[in-house]
This record gives structure tokens, sequence and C-alpha cells, in this order.
């Protein structure tokens, strides 16, 4: 019989006082509750700035707790940096990284402007037939049947269409690129993450070099042209841009639109004045995303420092929790509540200099889905006793979600 290796017990940083630590692992907390968001708000009761056992996979580091505190952060890259966001360089054996969103100004904004013309308001505009028509291929395949399994029948394969179309990758190859992505953001064995995170590598590096003999008018010819001070880019800033967009392409919209789909199946009053108000889409899109705060992405101390009277160590990690910003009754009133009319802006596509780069399509794809599902279904509902599912490893996600309508 193998021996089972004793646990350590966790020491807390010397510099973390005592009534700031949270011995606590993040995601087995909130597991506690039907509602993660609303078990996360509990937190409010504590004080602004916690250090938690575990932020994510066993990592420990620093959580704030308030929308202001938050948005603070956000703003100071300087003692804030984003170089270890995702920290994938190292996983895949690579010194480059995820570009531009592990990099900080000042380069930053030179490696944005490469991709911002393919997601300002005017392109987005231009995607949004073919982005429709991947909605109505998907939605007829079930449409008849009067119910479908949300998640596995069109939230993964909606977004991740449009994602393959924009950077002429094969559609036959996503449940390859699904599995990869998976495994990387929500595997917990390190091992298997590593191997996700090289598999999506080769498989990019093979198309990028396929791609530099071929020209064509689309995002991926964009990178391979672009200049940064005169410069083409090199192996590693394209390769980073490209993971950039195949992250977020396959995983922030699909782990969103299961939370969109079920609160408005459990809203039907939201759900009837949508229907009845399309001009109201828009706003419950803002607010949607304001109240359902996905993503985690991190920061780390740049230098010792103290932060709102909090000593912080050069190397400690901040998780910036959307979760947790979305939900501050402090700046959204009734922050449970999804009001199409409620105005302020939310953090969960960040904001500053590194604010979502893909902000103004993930919105068009949400308000397409939502255009789409209400305006052909009336009383979508989850059916009773109908099995549903979520994981928060990785960014919080809706994994199983049964439909059905009149």
């Amino acid at each position: 019989m193998n021996a089972v290796a004793p646990q350590v017990p966790f020491k807390v940083p010397e510099h973390v006082p005592s009534k700031l630590f949270w011995d606590a692992d993040l995601a087995e907390f909130v597991a506690n509750f039907d509602d993660p968001f609303v078990g996360a708000s509990t937190l409010y009761d504590g004080p602004e700035l916690i250090y938690a056992r575990s932020i994510d996979r066993g990592q420990s580091g620093w959580i704030p707790t308030r929308y202001d505190v938050i948005k603070e952060l956000f703003m100071d890259s300087a003692r804030f940096s984003s170089k270890e966001n995702i920290g994938i360089g190292p996983i895949m054996g690579v010194d480059w990284r995820l570009n531009p969103l592990e990099i900080d100004p000042p380069e930053h904004m030179a490696y944005r402007q490469v991709l911002q013309p393919y997601f300002q308001p005017s392109a987005v505009t231009r995607y949004e037939s073919s982005i429709r028509s991947v909605a109505q291929e998907l939605i007829a395949k079930f449409a008849d049947r009067k119910r479908c399994e949300f998640i596995e029948e069109f939230a993964s394969l909606f977004p991740s269409y449009v994602f393959l179309d924009l950077v002429g990758l094969p559609r036959a190859m996503l449940p390859q690129f699904l599995e990869w992505e998976h495994q990387f953001t929500r595997a917990l064995d390190p091992e298997i993450r590593v191997g996700a995170a090289r598999s999506i590598l080769h498989y990019l590096e093979a198309y990028i070099d396929r791609r530099r003999n071929e020209e064509r008018d689309d995002l991926v010819s964009g990178i391979l042209n672009a200049k940064i001070k005169g410069r083409p880019l090199n192996h590693g800033e394209i390769m980073g841009m490209v993971m950039v967009l195949y992250f977020g392409g396959l995983d922030t919209v699909v782990s969103s639109l299961g939370w969109y789909l079920r609160h408005l199946a459990t809203h039907p009053e939201l759900q009837e004045r949508l229907r009845n108000n399309p001009a109201d889409i828009p706003g419950a899109v803002d607010d949607l995303l304001r109240a359902y705060g996905v993503v985690l992405t991190k920061r780390t101390v740049v230098d010792d420092i103290e932060f709102r009277g909090v000593f912080m160590k050069k190397g400690d990690v901040v998780l910036m929790p959307g979760f947790l910003a979305s939900r501050d009754e402090r700046q959204f009133p009734n922050p449970h509540t999804v009001d199409p009319d409620r105005k302020g802006r939310s953090l969960t596509l960040a904001t500053g200099v590194h604010n979502c780069l893909g902000a103004h399509l993930a919105k068009r794809e949400i308000k397409i889905v939502l255009d789409e599902f209400l305006s052909r279904f009336s009383n979508i509902r989850v059916p009773a006793g109908s099995p549903q599912s979520w994981k928060a490893v990785g960014g919080w996600a809706i994994t199983r979600l049964s439909l059905e309508w009149d």
C-alpha cells in the first residue's frame, strides 16, 4: 500500500497580520452556496483586503473585497503588475508573455494598438451578420425540440465558432481546442495543465508558420504584418497575441453565457420585459456583465509597499475578483438584481490600461444571443429537477444547464 504524504500545514507569511488572514480555499468556500456570487458577497462583512490560503488552485494571495479597492488596483499598473497575470510562459517553457495582457505600460499600448482596429465598434459591426448567423445555425438544431442542454449545444459552440471564423481556424478542430482549453483553465493537476498548454502552443505555432505564406485580409495577417517602432514582431510577440486571442475567444464568453441564460430562465419577469421591449436588451447586457463577473485575473506586487494601510511584499499575488466588484452594494444598490436601467460602470471587463480588448465584441455576442432566444422562445425555464452544475476554478462557469420553453 502506498503511503499517503502528510499534508503540510499552511504557513502564513510573516508580513500578513493574523486579523487579515482567511484560512480558506476560495473555490471550496463558494461551492458551499447554491449561488457562488451571493455566497462570495458574505466576504463584504470582513476587511476590505484579506489574505487567503488559496485564491486559485492552492496559490495563496490577497483578495480585495470592495469595488473601490479593486478599481484602485486596476488603475495602478506601476505598483501592481500584470506580467504574471496568467503565468502561462513558465508552464510552456517559453520566455515570452501573453500579449498585451501580460505586458505593462509603457510597452503595453504599442502592442494593444496592433489588435485594437479588429475589436473597435465599427469592426464589430462588420462581424454582426456572421455572428448572428452562427447563433441562428446552432439554435435551429434544437429549436423544434423545445429544450436543450445549453452549455453543450450552444454556449460552448457559439463564441468558439465566432473566434475560429475570426482567426481562420477550422471549426472541425473545436472539440480538440475545447479539451485543451478546459484542461489548462480547469485542471487541478499541474501536469495536465502543462500538457494542455504545450499542445495549444504547438498547434498554434504550426498554424502561424503556414499563415506566413498566406496573405489574407484578416486578424492573423494583421498580426504577422504588424510593426512595433518600425520593426516586425518577433516570434514570441506574435505567439503571445495569438494565445491571448485563443483563451479570450474560447473561455470568457462561454463561461458567462450560462449564468445569463440561467438568470433569465429563473427570472420570468425580466425575461418578459426584454421580450416585449427589445430596446432594453443592451442595458440588460451591461447589467448581466456587472452581476456575473466570472474572470479571475491577477496582479503581482512590484515592490514592498503599503496599500490602504496594509503592508504588501514584493512578489505577493493579488486576485482581481470580478465577482466581488460586481455585487458591492456600496457601489450598486440591490446588487443581486439585474436591472436594465442601472447606471454606473462595472469592473467585469476590467478598467485602466488593461480594460478588456474584446469588450465590444463580447457585448455584441451576448446581445445577439438574447435577441435570438427571446424572439424565438417564450417562457424559457429550467426544467424541474434537471441537474445543473458550475465550477469556480480558473474562472467561474456554468458547466451544465438544461433549458426548455414553450
